[in-house]
């Protein structure tokens, strides 16, 4: 193991004693105050309070958009097992399963296009971003957002004042909130445990220091083996977290100084190889390839728990400008963050409250993963695609451009001492394998033991993404507020913010060969004679065939501004409440990026080109190339108007309409090609980089202590940035023609414009009732019903004419339109039922049991025409149990995917060509939920 258990206990004990002597005497001094009052809110449906999207604390009824909360006892009932997996559970957001393991996962929000990590769903941290843009590659925003028993609540604002208030706010903006001192200390601590050799500790203090001062300590720290079995620590470490608040005698000043430390490391998991029925027909949008859960196979590695990390393949080596290096998977996704924020507020004798808001995040990052290549074949058929591919076609097309000095040439070949290159001129394949071959095959051999590779196992590519970033956000948030009398009640807020943000990458790829079974192992390949002897290099270096491909580095410097105006109206008696607010930003945004495309050789000096010490793998290195960059600046302006009409106490209706948008991504302007750096007949093309979306909604709800409900209604038109299509004209007089075929080259590029927009329907239920006839009993769940539509994606291709023998006679047009397809991996339909019972009631027993039911209904893999497959519905259901050992010992167990459902949560469309090693069925590659685990866990709280 690479970690040490002496190492590990040592951490986890450093937590507990070091929270121990405020745990003591939070013990002595427990308060009733705190129970009364949770007591007296859970008897009023309508005393949900809410801090996020609005200026002042509002309540969840009175709300003028929409705002969905978790509190942290369903957090402990939910037992999530990442951030993604937590805000899969509101409604409008789908977070995938969780499956890519406790960090990197994708959520989308209410129809938006799936496009990675949390691009339309900003994560705050306290009102403030973690890290200013929300979707940094490899750096996705639950990478530093981690809840832990410090975490108060979380709440979601699907747009309105979420886009007025906050950066970036287009589709969800989530806030994560920390638990701060109050007027008593309290404390707790967790221990869990899972099957999957996982430990995790939770602590927490908070309480007053003095009269004016109170404060709030506390954070995680976790060691698993990994849900899925890497055979390795996969998971490890944690974050802690503090937090001081001075109030003032008269309470017009606040001060809160707040730290956080995040260093931890978490695996990411992704496809794996799959087999299907045999289908010889592409799907159609008409007749999509229906993948079906019961029919899907795994190509060698378990669904459940099966993973192609394992110790064998952990470490790899890379080359590259650096030289060599060592890669360890064990590193997985490994943020090391500090993050320091300040807030200060006072109110004038005029009554203009003042507040400023500042955060400074920094550290690094490191994404170390492999992805799973879609080549899963029996070895026989691998190794002879490489003797075929990477032996006698590279060697085949030196000796035809003279290249005499090439090592694959050289090495599997003999080349004559004289007159080669005439030799060799205009040799067809055949007649240069015939007279000219040393090397007949492939062989392969495990890395672990230098054991054969026998025919019959299962060979694929494996794909290393290794990024390291070095990343800083700094934002201020300064705001004014004044309330004044004017047909009611006016909170009018004035905000100014600003943001300074770098992020640093280097970024490479690699291609390992790899095999498709439990414990996978890295096979180095050697070309063989017809004796099985080597001859010459070998393909590979440790497993890798390419262990320098391509990626790129690039420094990012944005400067963000921005400007905005909130009024919050109250008026008829408070029953009418109406929030409207405008929003200005701009990007500053200057980009260097160098892309990994220089090929060079790294052959050490004194080895022999082409002889058996040699290996073509170090052939073609890819160094990064003339730097390239971007300055350029990205503005917009977005609104929005909300109101909330109060029937009665319990009822109420609220409608609202904005205009949110989202400015470029650090991966949108790090990708040039995303920020306006197309270029057509060596002109560069303005694309509108700016995303928009149109939202209008109207809902009702109704809460009382037996029953609430939530109902929101909505439409969304989503304009994304601008796309190019470039095509050529083949009707301009520019084009020339060889014998009466046009000569596609010398016609003039055109670059067409088109936004594959979304339009989005749909409704959203949220619902809740303990009836009074069953007391203990609470069923609560939530379910959307939305209909996406692609709209915009239209766009024309140039195809060519071809004889039935292949020969191309001209060229004509082709239309294509995806307006009508329904956005890639979204469901139409998503349920989530949550049912509770509080047995103390009816048996005097301090046992609670619940349950959850999770659905989402089928997705398609892409929005293209061809190849289109649909992905099937799937449901889960786990289930729990908690017990009171005593008033503050709580004990639980939670099994989470009771049925150990087998299903896909993303995949790759599905090719007819693509057939499994033993050519019976169709391969792919897909995404598979996690196995049944079961986790028990003991809080003790104070």
């Amino acid at each position: 193991m690479p970690y040490s258990i002496s190492s590990y206990i040592g951490r986890s004990a450093a937590l507990v004693i070091g929270l121990m002597p405020a745990l003591a005497f939070a013990q002595q001094q427990a308060a009733s105050a705190a129970a009364a009052e949770a007591q007296s809110q859970a008897e009023d449906g309508t005393a949900v309070v809410i801090v996020t999207g609005v200026t002042q604390t509002t309540s969840k009824k009175n709300a003028t958009f929409s705002i969905n909360t978790i509190s942290a006892e369903e957090m402990q009932r939910l037992a999530p097992i990442s951030t993604a997996d937590l805000l899969g559970n509101l409604p409008g957001i789908y977070a995938e399963g969780s499956t890519a393991g406790e960090a990197g996962n994708n959520i989308t929000v209410r129809g938006l296009p799936v496009a990675g990590g949390f691009r339309f769903s900003p994560q705050l941290i306290d009102g403030l971003p973690a890290y200013e843009e929300p979707e940094v590659p490899f750096m996705n925003n639950d990478v530093l957002v981690r809840d832990d028993l410090m975490t108060e609540a979380v709440e979601a604002v699907k747009g309105g004042p979420g886009g007025i208030l906050y950066s970036n706010g287009l589709g969800a903006t989530v806030n994560h909130i920390t638990r701060t001192g109050g007027k008593s200390l309290e404390a707790g601590y967790k221990i869990e445990y899972a099957d999957y050799g996982f430990w995790r500790h939770d602590a927490f203090v908070s309480g007053p220091i003095n009269d004016n001062l109170t404060g709030a300590i506390g954070g995680f720290y976790r060691r698993s083996d990994g849900i899925r079995d890497t055979g390795y620590t996969a998971d490890q470490g944690g974050q802690v977290r503090g937090n001081l608040i001075f109030t003032s005698d008269n309470k017009r000043t606040t001060l809160r100084l707040d730290g956080h430390y995040l260093n931890d490391r978490t695996a990411f998991y992704q496809n794996l190889p799959i087999s299907v029925p045999r289908f010889t027909q592409s799907g159609t949008p008409a007749n999509p390839t229906v993948l079906n859960n019961d029919s899907i196979q795994p190509l060698g590695i378990d669904f459940g728990n099966g993973t192609t990390a394992s110790p064998y393949n952990r470490r790899f080596t890379m080359l590259g400008e650096y030289g060599s290096r060592e890669i360890d998977q064990a590193d997985g996704l490994h943020p090391n963050f500090r993050m320091f924020s300040a807030k200060a507020t006072h109110v004038l004798d005029s009554g203009l409250k003042l507040s400023a808001n500042l955060r400074h995040t920094g550290g690094g990052s490191g994404f170390n993963a492999v992805f799973t290549g879609n080549d899963t074949a029996g070895a026989s058929n691998f190794l002879n695609a490489r003797y075929q591919n990477d032996v006698i076609s590279p060697a085949h097309g030196a000796a035809l451009n003279c290249n005499l000095d090439n090592a694959k040439l050289r090495g599997y070949f003999n080349v004559p001492a004289s007159g080669a290159c005439s030799a060799f001129a205009n040799i067809s394949r055949e007649d240069f394998i015939r007279n000219y071959g040393k090397a007949s095959g492939v062989q392969g051999r495990w890395t672990n033991d230098g054991s054969a590779v026998a025919g019959d196992a299962y060979l694929n590519f494996l794909i290393p993404y290794i990024a390291k970033m070095d990343a800083s956000s700094n934002v201020l948030d300064l705001q004014a507020q004044k309330t004044f009398q004017a047909a009611g009640t006016h909170d009018v807020t004035f905000g100014v913010y600003g943001s300074r943000y770098t992020y640093d990458v280097n970024f490479q790829t690699g291609l390992l060969v790899g095999e498709s079974a439990a414990r996978s192992r890295l096979a180095d390949l050697i070309a063989v004679d017809a004796n099985g002897q080597q001859v010459g290099p070998s393909l590979t270096l440790g497993g890798a065939i390419l262990p320098g491909w391509n990626g790129h580095l690039a420094d990012f410097k944005g400067d963000g501004r921005a400007v905005y105006l909130l009024d919050h109206w109250e008026t008829m008696n408070k029953r009418l409440r109406i929030d409207a607010g405008v929003r200005y930003q701009s990007l500053d945004a200057n980009v260097v990026r160098r892309n990994r495309e220089t090929a060079v050789d790294l052959t050490p000096a004194g080895v022999v080109v082409g002889s058996t010490a040699d290996t073509t793998a170090d052939n073609e290195v890819f160094f990064p190339s003339t730097a390239r960059t971007l300055k350029k600046k990205f503005d917009a302006v977005g609104w929005s108007i909300g109101a909330n009409y109060s029937i009665s106490r319990p009822l109420s209706v609220y409608a609202l309409a904005s205009s949110s948008f989202r400015l470029p991504s650090v991966g949108d302007l790090v990708d040039l090609s995303a920020a306006g750096t197309i270029s057509a007949n060596g002109e560069a093309v303005d694309i509108d980089a700016v995303e928009r979306i149109r939202q209008y909604e109207g809902g009702v709800r109704y809460m009382t202590r037996e029953f609430g409900t939530s109902i929101a209604v909505f439409y969304n038109k989503f304009s994304p940035r601008s796309a190019v299509n470039i095509y050529r004209d083949i009707e301009s007089s520019q084009c020339s023609a060889i014998g009466g075929v046009t000569q596609i080259n010398s016609c003039p590029e055109v670059a067409q414009l088109y936004k594959r927009g979304v339009e989005n329907v749909g409704a959203e239920v949220e619902l809740t009732y303990r009836p009074r006839f069953i007391d203990g009993l609470e069923l609560k769940g939530n379910f959307l019903v939305q209909q996406p539509k692609i709209e915009g994606a239209n766009y024309t291709l140039t195809q060519e004419d071809k004889t039935p023998d292949g020969v191309i006679t001209g060229y004509h047009y082709v239309q294509v339109s995806e307006d009508g397809r329904r956005p890639r991996r979204l469901a139409k339909f998503m349920a989530n039922f949550t049912p509770s019972y509080d047995l103390r009631a009816a048996t005097g027993l301090p046992l609670t049991i619940y349950g959850q039911y999770q659905y989402t209904g089928d997705r398609f893999s892409e929005a293209t025409d061809t190849n289109v497959t649909l992905l099937p519905s799937y449901s889960i259901i786990n289930l729990g149990a908690q017990y009171e050992v005593t008033p503050r010992l709580m004990a639980q167990v939670h099994v989470a995917n009771l049925r150990d459902s087998l299903t896909f949560t993303e995949g790759d469309p599905l090719f007819n060509d693509l057939l499994s090693p033993d050519g019976t069925r169709n391969r792919g590659v897909a995404r598979p939920l996690f196995g049944r685990t079961i986790r028990a866990s003991l809080t003790y709280r104070f």
